[in-house]
């Protein structure tokens, strides 16, 4: 879907064609949020 957009209408996003790269950063953010922080998290709850 996301490509459809970026070929056929990226004036319809809302940050045209640099709305891939916002993308790629926030799925980023969310993997470091949880897989990255996560694990420091429970490594430092262990006895």
């Amino acid at each position: 879907m996301n490509t459809l957009e970026f070929i056929l209408t990226p004036d319809l996003l809302l940050w045209g064609r640099l709305n891939a790269v916002f993308a790629l950063l926030f799925v980023g953010l969310v993997y470091y949020n949880e897989f990255v922080l996560n694990r420091k998290l429970k490594l430092q709850t262990l006895p």
